[in-house]
């Protein structure tokens, strides 16, 4: 199936007010997860990785019926390890999201066949709840390309630096962050590794979205450790982290009791094959011999950054439409000499990081600690000298040997 939308589609996959706006648009454009993402950031009533557009401002008075909600979510509850008991504050966001959120919601529902199958299949393999598939609706809005202001990329908003802790290849030509498979595998290590912990999903999902230093300071304050006792210690966003996750569960799940309906569905997981290919080689390569476009190879491969599988002596996994995977098998040996000039010479260079300068840092300290030299800190930053002050923001290139 192609992943060709029109404008208008995309427009409506958005959220927007299309209106009188559409005559003066092109409504041929092919549709790329880079292109929607920087529409979709650019409009306030769709959902966004930036959980304050999920956060909204203030509640919303929705008459939903209390004795329904919670017989629904009883039964939610008895399918799923996560406690998904009906509880006031999460009621709250519910109706928040069945007034303000529908069209967005639908929107994920239209996008789910092509990533909640895959989602489902590692989390049943690691034994973990298969509700967490839900946790990257609202995350990232199920958009591979979806970044935050702090630098989270991918379905999973993953940081740089925990994704490599998890072993995500991140590097000028890669961003395994951004592939549903491997972001996925990485997402549930590292929630594990956060359960294991805590003992408790929520905390779990709290610490993933803060970080375990601003959960335990939490537990400490409280001197409990059920999240719901801890949740009033939490920063403000952390707190309506869960309510709004367990929200999304319950809209997901009974979505059209709400008037709830997919929009504009994406090719469904069944529909994609894969197939092991060595680079070099371009997507302008792959699209002059096969039936789709470059824009469409790339959407269904956002792993690659520069539209380019990397060589040579890598094999990478490259998803296509099942239908045109004969077209490639027929013509590589044609690909791989079409244009070979145009074919860079591929150098790595890991994707270049911010420090923010903390009270008692030195450039000896920073530099030892992201495994360069204090010269080269120097140089990335135009310092003459070694003193630097608090709060100042730092580049650094990071040794890709120790990164």
């Amino acid at each position: 199936m192609s992943l060709r939308l029109s404008l208008i589609a995309i427009i409506c996959l958005l959220g927007v007010n299309a209106g009188a706006q559409v005559d003066s648009l092109e409504v041929d454009t092919l549709f790329s997860w880079e292109q929607e993402f920087l529409l979709w950031r650019e409009q306030v009533s769709c959902v966004s990785s930036d959980t304050s557009l999920w956060n909204g401002l203030g509640e919303v008075e929705v008459e939903l019926d209390t004795a329904v909600m919670k017989s629904r979510m009883e039964i939610l509850d008895r399918t799923s390890e996560l406690d998904l008991r009906w509880n006031p504050i999460s009621h709250a966001r519910i109706a928040y999201y069945v007034k303000r959120r529908k069209r967005g919601l639908g929107t994920m529902l239209g996008r789910a066949p092509q990533f909640f199958p895959l989602f489902e299949e590692i989390l049943d393999r690691e034994d973990m709840p298969l509700m967490l598939k839900y946790l990257t609706v609202v995350e990232s809005a199920l958009n591979p390309e979806a970044r935050s202001h702090a630098g989270a990329r991918g379905l999973w908003q993953f940081m740089y630096y925990t994704g490599k802790a998890e072993g995500l290849r991140i590097d000028g030509y890669i961003d395994e962050r951004k592939d549903p498979r491997r972001s996925t595998e990485a997402a549930c290590m590292h929630l594990k590794k956060l359960h294991n912990r805590y003992n408790d999903w929520y905390l779990a999902l709290a610490a993933y979205n803060s970080g375990s230093g601003t959960v335990n300071k939490a537990i400490r304050r409280s001197g409990k450790k059920n999240y719901w006792e801890v949740r009033p210690f939490l920063p403000k966003e952390t707190r309506n982290y869960v309510p709004n996750f367990l929200a999304v569960v319950y809209l997901m799940e009974y979505h059209a009791e709400y008037g709830i309906i997919p929009k504009n569905k994406l090719p469904g997981y069944g529909g994609i094959d894969t197939l092991h290919v060595e680079g070099p080689l371009r997507f302008d390569q792959i699209a002059e011999f096969i039936s789709i476009s470059e824009e469409e190879i790339t959407a269904y491969n956002p792993i690659f950054r520069k539209r380019i599988i990397p060589g040579p002596g890598e094999v990478w996994v490259l998803n296509l439409p099942g239908e045109v995977i004969p077209e490639f098998l027929k013509n590589e040996g044609e690909m791989r000499v079409y244009k070979p000039e145009l074919t860079p010479e591929i150098r790595y260079e890991p994707e270049p990081v911010y420090y923010t300068v903390k009270s008692g840092d030195v450039l000896g300290s920073i530099a030892h600690k992201y495994g360069v030299s204090v010269k080269h800190l120097q140089e990335w930053n135009g310092l003459k000298g070694t003193t630097i002050r608090v709060g100042q923001r730092l580049i650094i290139h990071g040794d890709p040997s120790k990164l």
